[in-house]
């Protein structure tokens, strides 16, 4: 993909749609941390999203897929460790406000150039 073609505006979207979709994901993952068989998941990497959103004008959810456990799972079948996916969110959540403090400050930038306050 042409990254380069994507403005400052277009790739925050892109990455704040992406962290909403791993939020959700992760969210899914500790609400579901006690359920039998139940596998754990993550969203795609962020440069599979951009290249999968080129020219569209609707952005869609990022693919998720299960995750291999690497600690294994526990003798209910569950591969959710509730550490990881604590952590994961705080990160997923400081991630998204520092993309949305960008965003609102370029805007608060193009305003400023047009003349508006």
């Amino acid at each position: 993909m042409n990254h380069e073609s994507l403005n400052l505006f277009q790739l925050a979207s892109r990455r704040l749609q992406w962290l909403s979709d791993r939020q959700r994901t992760v969210s899914e993952n500790i609400a579901n941390a006690d359920v039998a068989d139940y596998r754990a998941r993550e969203v795609e990497s962020f440069a599979s999203y951009l290249d999968s959103t080129e020219g569209v004008a609707v952005l869609p959810e990022a693919q998720v897929r299960e995750v291999e456990g690497e600690n294994g799972e526990t003798i209910s079948g569950n591969t959710v460790v509730l550490e990881e996916q604590i952590l994961e969110a705080a990160n997923t959540s400081g991630q998204y406000r520092l993309a949305s403090n960008l965003y609102r400050k370029a805007h608060e930038m193009v305003l400023t150039v047009a003349g508006g306050s």
